[in-house]
């Protein structure tokens, strides 16, 4: 291993060297920290890791927003089949054997997927700080 004689001098805030110095705590040293780091995102493979990490994250955002608003729409919907139950004007047997199980099965779906990209999103933006 060649041995290290240059030196690099570089400006910084007392907040910027003290979060680099937090995050270099995993490494031998602040200069080790920064070589690292210079190799990694240097590496075209690991800009578009970042990059696929970041789409991720909004993508989950957006969905997020949509299946609330589905979410509601359902509610809703099953509000409504319920009322109309209820006034006797849908078959009560109707609600209970058809509407009721497919409802139910789409909930717990909207449910699960909402679960599951909130997973998402928060791996992608542990994986970016």
């Amino acid at each position: 291993m060649k041995q290290r004689t240059e030196r690099f001098e570089m400006r910084l805030t007392p907040e910027e060297i003290a979060g680099i110095r937090e995050k270099s705590k995993r490494y031998h040293s602040v200069s080790n920290f920064i070589r690292m780091a210079v190799n990694e995102f240097s590496d075209t493979d690991a800009k578009t890791r970042l990059e696929l990490c970041n789409d991720t994250a909004r993508l989950c955002r957006k969905f997020q927003d949509e299946l609330s608003w589905m979410g509601s729409n359902l509610n809703q919907a099953v509000k409504r089949a319920n009322e109309l139950a209820v006034a006797g004007i849908l078959s009560e047997s109707y609600f209970r054997d058809n509407l009721s199980p497919l409802i139910e099965k789409v909930s717990r779906l909207v449910v699960s997927i909402k679960e599951e990209q909130a997973h998402i999103a928060k791996k992608a933006t542990r994986l970016r700080s």
